[in-house]
């Protein structure tokens, strides 16, 4: 009889060990050999998070984890972008998801030329769609709220990397751009948009143009200091891009022009600066922080006069003669024309 109290004994005994360290093993064991994201979108229900961690490989034992999520008292979502680090244990996984602790990414925008595109590009990157981004870009609250129309609105956007949530909501987006705008236009900026004769909405305006006139960063500050002489000396600017703009603005599609023709610089519009004197009302595209320090800090010189270089190396020449500002244009047509390239 004491054999078998004793055999029984140690079954208990040992059933209980196995089992304490099975639940150990559940808990704190090791759940991946490597970092994973896992997202959250709104409104996604327990069932819905399990098949998602399954599919990570982060979970071992269903009906354990539905056991030890009743135990924490898990049960409320927090939608989000979640970092489960490599060597995470169950525990800190689910205490990560109770307390909604998400992980922060890096947003990146550039190469922007309206709204729709800001919408497009920012859409891949965090949970909200293009569709709720370009409404509330194009909200009468929102240029209400800062004084906007949907082509200042340009300005706000300054390409840079930010630090956001993934669930930022669109509105919210729009709060942190406002702030970064301020943030960005410091009283020292200010004064030396000031001393060029601009403020900080014409400071956009002209970025614009010089973006899409140069891709090179190293020549960008001299294709500013090139506008504000001929701002000054109170010329026209005759920017091409301007006038791929108005064209655009006229024909409500965006079409790819790689030649601007001469009956194009009569394009009656604003934005085209063949036909009006200064500068267009609003930028012509998102300026880029690269831009916009580039009028700020534009070189000083006495070129007028600018064409592209018909290597197509995307820089340009510059003078403040006509004469050979003629004979650079002529070379840079020649090579349009060699390409196959008439429009």
């Amino acid at each position: 009889m004491k054999k078998i109290l004793s055999i029984s004994l140690f079954i208990i005994v040992l059933s209980t060990s196995l089992v304490s360290y099975f639940g150990y093993q559940q808990i704190y064991a090791p759940l991946s050999d490597s970092d994973q994201i896992i997202l959250i979108p709104r409104e996604t229900s327990f069932e819905v998070l399990k098949d998602s961690l399954q599919v990570h490989d982060l979970m071992k034992n269903t009906n354990f984890f539905d056991f030890f999520c009743t135990q924490k008292r898990f049960s409320k979502i927090h939608p989000g972008r979640y970092l489960v680090r490599a060597e995470m244990d169950l525990n800190s996984m689910v205490n990560m998801f109770r307390l909604g602790a998400q992980k922060p990414l890096n947003i990146i925008f550039n190469n922007a030329s309206t709204l729709e595109d800001l919408a497009g590009k920012l859409a891949v990157q965090i949970e909200a769609d293009s569709i709720d981004l370009l409404a509330a870009f194009n909200s009468e609250l929102f240029f209400s709220t800062y004084n906007l129309n949907e082509a200042s609105a340009r300005k706000l956007f300054i390409p840079n990397t930010y630090e956001v949530y993934w669930t930022i909501t669109p509105v919210e987006f729009l709060e942190r751009m406002q702030k970064e705008y301020s943030k960005f236009w410091t009283p020292e900026r200010l004064l030396k948009a000031k001393n060029k004769g601009l403020n900080a909405h014409e400071v956009s305006v002209l970025a614009s143009i010089v973006q899409k006139e140069t891709a090179q960063a190293d020549e960008q500050p001299v294709v500013a200091g090139l506008y504000l002489n001929r701002l000054k000396k109170g010329m026209k600017l005759q920017s091409d891009p301007t006038v791929i703009y108005a064209l655009h603005e006229r024909d409500g599609f965006d079409r790819v022009i790689k030649r601007v023709l001469k009956k194009d610089l009569k394009i009656a519009s604003k934005y085209n600066t063949y036909y009006t004197k200064g500068l267009p009302p609003n930028p012509i595209c998102i300026p880029e922080m690269s831009a916009l320090l580039s009028v700020l800090n534009a070189k000083k010189h006495t070129h007028i006069f600018m064409c592209a270089k018909e290597d197509f190396s995307g820089y340009h020449n510059f003078t403040n003669s006509w004469s050979v500002h003629k004979r650079n244009a002529k070379r840079f047509q020649n090579a349009l024309s060699n390409k196959g390239v008439m429009r």
